[in-house]
């Protein structure tokens, strides 16, 4: 096994009827966690780390740790970009391997969101991967809006 596309994953449990989890990671303890219940019941995962994850462990080092525990769990699992917030950012990771993205510009004024999205969503496109992109704030309790 090896470090799959999120895409594949997703397709295979829609046609097939049955969830993936996603799980965010931020250290090998934690991956080693989700991999070892997530082989117990027989389920894929989807990896997300976020630009936290990558401030404490570089993201060779999870990309690493990511692709042996897949091998020596003999279980796939994609990894998954989450929250990120740059394109310089995401081109880097998605030419290094991960196959899944989420870019995250709610911080940024409505237009130039949009734009980040936009410009993300074509990038991902051409590299042939899935792709996300929040353009407003989460929703908190209470019906008040902020970043979360």
């Amino acid at each position: 096994m090896s470090i799959i596309s999120t895409k594949y994953l997703l397709q295979d449990a829609q046609a097939r009827g049955y969830a993936v989890p996603a799980f965010n990671i931020h250290n090998a303890e934690t991956i080693q966690a989700i991999l070892e219940v997530c082989k117990e019941l027989h389920s894929p995962v989807i990896l997300a780390g976020t630009p936290g994850t990558f401030k404490h462990i570089a993201f060779e080092e999870i990309y690493a740790l990511c692709h042996a525990y897949s091998e020596s769990y003999g279980m796939p699992l994609a990894l998954h970009l989450d929250h990120h917030e740059s394109l310089a950012d995401i081109s880097q990771k998605v030419n290094a391997g991960v196959r899944s993205a989420m870019i995250d510009g709610s911080h940024f004024p409505f237009a130039d969101n949009v734009k980040l999205v936009r410009t993300v969503v074509e990038f991902c496109h051409r590299k042939r991967l899935q792709r996300r992109g929040r353009t407003g704030s989460p929703r908190r309790r209470g019906g008040r809006h902020g970043r979360g």
